[in-house]
Formats: C-alpha cells, structure tokens, sequence
C-alpha cells in the first residue's frame, strides 16, 4: 500500500476546524451499503437496528447472486422497512469496466441487467438504481454501450463514480448529474464520497498509489496509517460531512461495505456516531431514491 501523509487523531478529535454547525436546507446525508457477501448479510441486522434506533434512512446496493434459500427470508424482513431502498450492486460482483484494483470485465449485461430482474423478482418491487462494483473515477462518462444496458434495464440512476483522479481516495465530493453528452439525459449519476472504508482499514490491500500528491486534502483526511477505532472513522466521515455542509454541497454519501463495518466494529458505534450527528445538525437523510426523485423535480 502506499505511503498516506500523516496526521493526527488527536487533532481530529480536539481541535477541528469544522464545527457543529446546522446543516443547510439543501443538503442530503445518504448512507448507503455495498451487501456484497454473506459476511455482509451477517451483519445487515446490526445496522438495520442503528438505522432504526436513529431514524435514518439508507440504500443496500446488493449483490444479487448471494441472495438464496437459506437467507432470502431474513434479508426481506430486515429490509421491510420504509426507511429503506433496495438497489442492485450487480450480479456476482464482478467489474463492468476494466478495473486496476478488482480486475476484468467478464459479462457486463449479466451484472447489469439480470442482477435487477432478480431482485426485483425477489422484493416484488421497482429497482431504480444500480451502483458498480468497485467504481471508477470518471463514473461512466464517455461509456455508451455501458449506457445503453444501464437504459434497457430501466435504472433511473448509478452510482459508479467513486473514486478520485486515477483511482485515488479520498474521492472528492461530486455532485449529481445526468449523462446527457452522452445521449442519456434521463440517467443520473450519484456520486460516492472520500473514502472506500474498507481500504482506510486495511480490509483490502491496494497496492496503487492512493493519494495525488501534492494534495488539496488537509492533514484530518488522509491518515498515515489504518484506523484503528470507530471514533477515528467518525471524525474522518465527520469532516467530509462537514465540508459538504460548508460548501453547500446537494448530498453527501460514503462507500460502506456491511462485511468490513462488522470486522471493525460488530456493534457498530461509528454508524451510532455519525447519525447522532446528522440528527444533532439537523440534516435531512434520504436514500438514493428520494434523492433522485428530488433532483427530477428540480431538473
């Protein structure tokens, strides 16, 4: 992995720059989970309880393929809830662009299309999003015939742009837009933002450059090392909150994976952390969905 300049958590936690100020009326916190694997799905409880304890909505991008017999039941239950949307994470998991990090390209139409008949089949409802495994820096930009699947699916949004410039972290707070250079105007994209927490816990090695260097990021964003405690990643997300909330910003959503969130952290405080605090400022959530919704009202 590389080298990730350092920093420091006692900083973080006594002397930030960022306050806790009000949110502004125009920003969405989304908390959103890539339910990739049945480590995922052995955790899903834990955070359906935090969501409900807080009131706060989210978005399970799942995986269709591991959705079988034996846990089909649960995962409906659990989900049942109008706090929560379902959405695809694809088929098997598999990249539908070549990927550096998570490989080749194999059956893109499979990851893309049969991946929401299933789970529409299974949650006898209307999938209107898809999220990529992985993502990439640039989202689907300039990738037409990954478009045209993404349309004859019938997704009214993605979520594929979740890195920064060559697949660098954190990536940087985008906002949504539609791919109408690329004659989908109807599409929208909902970018993902800072970081992929399983890399900022050593969960999954990367061996490419992480960090442009030099960076615009200050010191709080980008710790040295992996982090070590639940309040260690709430400052890291707290920060990229509060930066959205500073910059009027639309939304703000990270890429959190259930199996990686139970590894670090079974009872999950830093969930307990952070929606504590976007009810503290007062800062509307949504899920993908309503987002969506909301930007086709305005567009």
């Amino acid at each position: 992995m590389a080298t990730i300049p350092h920093f420091s958590f006692s900083k973080m936690v006594g002397e930030s720059e960022n306050r806790d100020e009000p949110s502004s009326q125009s920003m969405r916190f989304i908390a959103a989970y890539d339910t990739e694997s049945k480590s995922c799905i052995e955790n899903l409880e834990t955070i359906v309880n935090m969501h409900q304890k807080h009131e706060i909505p989210a978005t399970f991008f799942i995986v269709s393929s591991i959705l079988n017999k034996g846990n089909i039941g649960m995962v409906k239950e659990l989900l049942d809830d109008p706090l929560f949307e379902i959405a695809s994470h694809s088929y098997s998991h598999t990249v539908v662009l070549d990927h550096p990090i998570c490989g080749k390209v194999k059956d893109a139409r499979k990851e893309i299309i049969d991946s929401k008949i299933i789970l529409e089949d299974i949650f006898s409802k209307n999938i209107l999003g898809f999220r990529t495994p992985c993502g990439y820096p640039e989202g689907l930009r300039g990738e037409k015939e990954l478009l045209e699947l993404v349309d004859e699916a019938g997704y009214k949004y993605i979520s594929t742009m979740l890195w920064g410039p060559g697949f660098s972290l954190p990536a940087d707070i985008v906002e949504a837009f539609t791919y109408e250079k690329e004659g989908f105007k109807e599409i929208w994209e909902i970018p993902g933002h800072g970081w992929h927490e399983n890399v900022l816990k050593g969960h999954t090695k990367v061996t490419v450059p992480l960090v442009v260097w030099p960076t615009k990021w200050p010191e709080i964003a980008i710790p040295n090392r992996y982090i070590e405690t639940p309040m260690e990643e709430f400052q890291i997300n707290k920060y990229f909150i509060d930066t959205a909330n500073k910059k009027n910003k639309e939304h703000i959503t990270f890429i959190w994976h259930p199996w990686s969130l139970g590894r670090f952290d079974n009872k999950m405080e830093m969930l307990d952390l952070v929606f504590s605090y976007i009810n503290k400022i007062k800062c509307k959530a949504d899920t993908f969905e309503r987002f969506y919704k909301t930007k086709m009202k305005e567009d």
